[in-house]
C-alpha cells in the first residue's frame, strides 16, 4: 500500500476515538522532511499543521538517556562496563554488580518499577512518578532492592533501570538529568520546543486523553526522568531521529553497537530496540512510549537513512493497537 493509503488508514482509525484526538507525524527520507497532522473534531477528521505542537513522548525519553550515556562513553568519562556503585553516594542492597550498559539495555535484573512505587506519600495515579523523590529512590535501593536475576544474564524491560541510569548520569555530571539532556541534545540539535516540564513549554501543548477520553495532566518523570518525562514536537523529535539515523554521528552509532541479543529477531541497544521485520528482513530500530494520555514512537532504518516520528494524545493501549502497526507498515513501505 502507498504512504497516502496508510495515512488514510490512520485517519480512519482515529475516527473511532474521541473528539480532540490528535496525531502528528514526521518523516525524513531522501534528504527531505515532511509532516502530516490529523485531528478529530465533531466526529470528522481534518488535516492540521501541528508539527510545532507539543506532546508527551513517554518512554521515547529512554533513547535520549541512551544517547547521553553514549556521549559520556565517547568522551571517555565512563566505560559501558563501569559498575554504577562507583558513581553513587550509597551502596545498593546486597551490592549487585550492575553496570551502566546493563541499565540502558534492560539487563540489570531490575523490576519494571520499585516495589514501593505506589505507596509513596502523595502518590497520584494521574501523575504517578512525580511523588517518587530522591529520598524514596535511595530508601528503596538501599533497603528493599529486588534483583530478579544475575545482572547481564537476560532482558527485562525496566522503567526503574532507565530511571536509575538517568539518576546515575546526573551524579556523574553533577547536574539534574533534564539539564544534561538540554545541554547535550536539545540545544545542539536546535530542539527549542522540547523540555521535561510542562510549565516550560513555549508552544501549544496538546492535552492528553485517558482511556475514557477524558483530558488528563502531563506526567512528571520526577527522580526517574531517565525513563520518561520529555515533552516535544514532531518537528523537534524528527531532528533527534535524523541524528539517530546518521551513520556519521559517533554517539548514535555507539548506541547501536552496544547490544544484547534477546532473541533471533530482537536485540536491545543503548536506549533503543532493534527488530528484524519482513519483508526483506529489515533492521528497524525504534522505541515506543506512552503516558496516561499519550502514545509516541520513533522508527528508523539506519541502513537507508530513513527516520519517522509519531506523536499523539491517544491512550497508549489504543495507540499500540490502532496506530503503531500502521507506523511499522509506513517504515516498511518507505524502505522498500
Amino acid at each position: 500500500m502507498s504512504i497516502p493509503g496508510l495515512l488514510k488508514e490512520i485517519a480512519d482509525n482515529i475516527k473511532a476515538l474521541p473528539d480532540q484526538t490528535q496525531i502528528a507525524i514526521g518523516i525524513a527520507s531522501n534528504g527531505e522532511s515532511n509532516f502530516y497532522g490529523m485531528t478529530r473534531e465533531n466526529g470528522a477528521i481534518r488535516q492540521i499543521d501541528n508539527a510545532g505542537f507539543a506532546f508527551e513522548i513517554g518512554s521515547v525519553t529512554k533513547s535520549f538517556t541512551g544517547n547521553v550515556l553514549a556521549q559520556l562513553i565517547i568522551n571517555k568519562k565512563v566505560h559501558p562496563d563501569d559498575p554504577i556503585r562507583q558513581f553513587l553516594p550509597f551502596t545498593l542492597l546486597n551490592d549487585p554488580p550492575i553496570t551502566l550498559k546493563q541499565l540502558a539495555l534492560h539487563t540489570a535484573g531490575l523490576p519494571r518499577l520499585p516495589g514501593d512505587f505506589e505507596t509513596q506519600p502523595g502518590y497520584n495515579k494521574n501523575n504517578p512518578y512525580k511523588s517518587y523523590t530522591e529520598e524514596s529512590l535511595i530508601s528503596y535501593l538501599t533497603q528493599s532492592l529486588q534483583v530478579d536475576f544475575p545482572p547481564g544474564s537476560r532482558f527485562q524491560y525496566s522503567n526503574l533501570g532507565a530511571g536509575l541510569l538517568g539518576y546515575t548520569l546526573s551524579k556523574i555530571e553533577r547536574a539534574p538529568f533534564a539539564k544534561i539532556v538540554a545541554e547535550r541534545i536539545f540545544t545542539p540539535l536546535g530542539m527549542r520546543n522540547s523540555c521535561f516540564d510542562a510549565s516550560e513549554v513555549k508552544t501549544a501543548l496538546v492535552a492528553g486523553m485517558d482511556e475514557s477520553g477524558n483530558l488528563c495532566p502531563s506526567w512528571d518523570g520526577g527522580m526517574l526522568d531517565g525513563c520518561l518525562g520529555i515533552i516535544s514536537t514532531a518537528g523537534d523529535l524528527l531532528k533527534f531521529a535524523i541524528n539517530a539515523a546518521d551513520k556519521t554521528d559517533a554517539a548514535a552509532v555507539l548506541q547501536t553497537q552496544v547490544t544484547f541479543d534477546v532473541d533471533p529477531h530482537f536485540k536491545s541497544n543503548l536506549g533503543w530496540g532493534e527488530r528484524r521485520v519482513d519483508p526483506g528482513n529489515l533492521a528497524m530500530q525504534g522505541i515506543n512510549g506512552g503516558t496516561q494520555g499519550s502514545g509516541a514512537s520513533i522508527l528508523l532504518n539506519r541502513d537507508k537513512n530513513i527516520a519517522m516520528v509519531v506523536l499523539s494524545n491517544i491512550h497508549p493501549a489504543y495507540y499500540m493497537e490502532m496506530i503503531y502497526p500502521l507506523n511499522k507498515r509506513i517504515m516498511i513501505t518507505l524502505s522498500a
